[in-house]
């Protein structure tokens, strides 16, 4: 379809614009995939720490020590498990918003939808 007319420019909806050019797929890929960096990156240490302090009840056959304040090193964990996890958050609500508003169903649903197109095959 051609952006010009004989009588100009084509108006048509930015949310058709980008429906039929793939660009809302691809940024609501990329967020999704930023979600799960974030994710990732933000729970790592506080399961990474669990995880060591199971391993070292096991392997004592006791409870661990661990100190009842909080350390520089565990004030600066918690930030930053903070950060990650509220970017994650940001970015899973800006793909859901940009979901809904140029296909109107979730993210998820969206990007099957897309690639049943892609591929040629009707999806349900």
């Amino acid at each position: 379809m051609s952006l010009l007319s004989p009588q100009g420019p084509a108006k048509r909806p930015l949310r058709q614009v980008l429906a039929d050019s793939h660009v809302a797929t691809v940024a609501i890929a990329l967020l999704l995939l930023g979600t799960l960096d974030g994710a990732v990156r933000g729970l790592w240490d506080p399961v990474y720490d669990v995880g060591v302090y199971l391993f070292t009840a096991v392997a004592i056959w006791d409870i661990p020590y661990f100190s009842p304040t909080p350390t520089a090193v565990d004030r600066s964990m918690l930030i930053i498990t903070s950060y990650f996890l509220y970017s994650a958050i940001a970015s899973l609500s800006a793909a859901w918003l940009l979901s809904r508003w140029v296909y109107g169903t979730g993210p998820f649903r969206s990007l099957i939808v897309c690639v049943g197109e892609l591929r040629g095959r009707k999806s349900a």
